[in-house]
């Protein structure tokens, strides 16, 4: 998982090659430290050139200057080195962040650009919280990790690689002898790292039923208030925190456990090579540059130990993110499939068949649709009326059957062709927080003032926008806050118009409106529609009375076709509807199935 995340870091290499070109730096300077400790004692202790030992050595100009003039000079040539490694610090500290962010930012990228090309079908089996969990908090534990664990496996990887070369260097037996702790500390860190890894994946996932929770519950708030069921969405959230505060501390015990092997095992080692060193008779000077070597080691080691914690993070965080990015449309985009024409004559289902899983929706459904005129579906809920919307629009393939526009198989095009064929208004009124004219030239972001006018007096949506305070450029928040619900729809069917797509699809466009805004709704529907090919699928019937064809579903077909008139002469299923409806029980239309 983590070398998959590694690959979106392939286009900024450059930035990882200053970095490390600057941690290279860090870790010579390190050593530098490391190798001047003895020398600098002794310095301390006897003075002169043959205190200085190699460092005189590798530096003339120390070794002739008297003692007063070294008493100045070495301490700069440590001031200077400290320097050189700040500034090399800074350097690799700031591209490894310019790295993350870059990293990062390409992969928020990719997760958006698969949530806009996923099917909606697809993402309705999700919920809206976790998935926001995914590219919120999942995608944050990879930047943690992008700017940080990377960072500390080069940079102390290369730091323990030279103070063990400077170790070695020096003394090999002390040096092999007290580093044989870092392979015997593997053990017991791999096993506390599987610990980790499983825990921090049942953390994560609890932080996504968490964030699914909050958009529940804020999505729901007026019913969860209007219930007085305050407490029980407390106790729910309180249940969901409470195991991820479980996980977090299972893991935070495990992720502790591993710097406390390694400074109980590196304790004992230093504590060993004292002992070899004082029987040995080592030379104080040597025996200072060793131990500092090898306790400098131990630092970043312990470091890496310290940020696996983000790279297990990430890693379980790759996973939620992989199960997002792994995800193939139900319809791909496949290349080399051609434009689908443009409807002229007739848009056909022939046979087709659904399911949702184990759930039949569609079962041999068959009807035409002629262009230039109304066409109608409707029956009781579930008869599988959206999921002939679902199918149109390519967002997902019949089982069987074909879907035909002017006698062409639509399954031989590239399906957002097909999408072009089509202008949307569902029952829920999808707006954007932006202005008016923006939320209508969503549909032809390049139409001008005049089209998006026109296309409003159309929908009967001119005049109120005149009314809003800035007209056109009146924002109207998060899904049209400020606006009516048929203000809202005749926004909607504005939109639909300025998209000037062949065939105009109403998907319950009016069943969520009151009796006003349904009228003023019907009103700019009948404007619409008028000279238009257009599909409209309704639970009130009175909407589609003026059809000039309405057919008729149940359990997945085709039950009845017909005009309004004829449908009623013909006393079926649309009559009992209508029955039904004209008598006062249009809000539960389901039950005419029964009747």
């Amino acid at each position: 998982m983590l070398w998959r995340l590694l690959r979106f870091s392939q286009p900024h290499r450059g930035l990882l090659a200053l970095a490390f070109a600057c941690m290279v730096v860090l870790g010579a300077t390190t050593g530098m430290y490391a190798y001047l400790m003895g020398p600098a004692l002794r310095f301390l202790l006897e003075g002169g050139a043959s205190g200085l030992g190699m460092p005189a050595r590798l530096f003339p100009v120390l070794a002739a200057a008297d003692r007063s003039t070294a008493l100045w000079l070495f301490p700069a040539l440590i001031v200077a080195i400290g320097i050189i490694k700040g500034l090399s610090y800074l350097g690799q500290f700031y591209w490894m962040g310019l790295y993350g962010q870059k990293v990062v930012g390409d992969l928020r990228r990719a997760v958006f650009w698969k949530l806009t090309s996923l099917s909606p079908l697809q993402l309705a089996r999700e919920r809206t919280g976790d998935l926001l969990s995914r590219f919120t908090s999942d995608v944050a534990a990879v930047e943690a990790a992008a700017t940080y664990a990377v960072a500390s496996y080069l940079r102390d990887g290369l730091q323990i690689a030279i103070l063990v070369g400077v170790a070695l260097f020096l003394d090999w037996k002390i040096a092999g002898f007290t580093l044989l702790v870092l392979p015997l500390s593997v053990i017991p860190a791999a096993r506390l790292t599987r610990s980790v890894l499983r825990r921090t994946r049942d953390a994560q996932a609890q932080l996504g039923e968490i964030a699914a929770q909050i958009k529940e519950g804020l999505s729901g708030l007026r019913t969860i208030q209007a219930f007085n069921a305050e407490a029980a969405e407390r106790a729910r959230f309180a249940a969901h925190a409470e195991k991820h505060r479980s996980a977090l501390i299972r893991a935070g015990w495990a992720r502790g456990a591993v710097p406390g092997v390694m400074e109980l095992l590196a304790a004992g080692a230093l504590a060993l090579a004292l002992g070899y060193a004082v029987r040995a008779q080592l030379p104080p000077e040597h025996l200072v540059s060793v131990l500092t070597a090898i306790v400098l080691v131990y630092q970043p080691a312990k470091d890496l130990g310290r940020v696996s914690q983000f790279a297990l993070q990430a890693a379980v965080a790759g996973e939620r993110i992989f199960q997002l990015l792994d995800a193939d449309h139900p319809v791909p985009a496949a290349a080399g499939l051609p434009a689908a024409p443009r409807l002229s004559r007739e848009l056909r289902l022939e046979d087709v068949w659904f399911q949702y899983g184990d759930r039949t929706a569609l079962q041999g459904c068959s009807f035409a649709a002629k262009a230039g005129q109304v066409t109608a579906l409707v029956g009781p809920s579930g008869a599988g009326k959206s999921t002939v919307t679902q199918l149109l629009l390519r967002f997902a393939r019949p089982d069987r059957g074909r879907i035909l526009v002017d006698g062409e198989d639509v399954a031989g095009y590239a399906p957002d062709s097909v999408r072009e064929s089509f202008a949307l208004v569902t029952q829920e009124s999808l707006l954007f927080s932006t202005s008016v004219l923006e939320n209508i030239r969503f549909a032809r972001p390049e139409a001008s003032l005049q089209e998006v006018e026109a296309a409003a007096r159309i929908a009967s949506a001119h005049e109120f926008i005149q009314a809003l305070p800035s007209g056109y450029d009146t924002p109207i928040g998060e899904r049209g806050v400020v606006l009516s619900g048929g203000q809202k729809q005749r926004l909607c069917l504005a939109r639909a118009v300025l998209a000037g797509a062949p065939v105009l699809v109403l998907d319950e466009a009016t069943s969520n409106l009151d009796p006003e805004n349904e009228a003023e709704v019907k009103r700019a529907m009948d404007a619409v529609l008028r000279d238009r090919t257009a599909l409209v699928i309704a639970h009130r019937l009175s909407t589609v009375r003026g059809a000039d064809a309405i057919h008729v579903m149940d359990q997945g077909r085709i039950v009845e076709s017909g005009t309004h008139a004829e449908l009623l002469r013909s006393g079926g299923l649309y009559a009992r509807l209508w029955s039904l409806q004209e008598s006062g029980g249009a809000a539960r239309p389901e039950e005419a199935s029964v009747a």
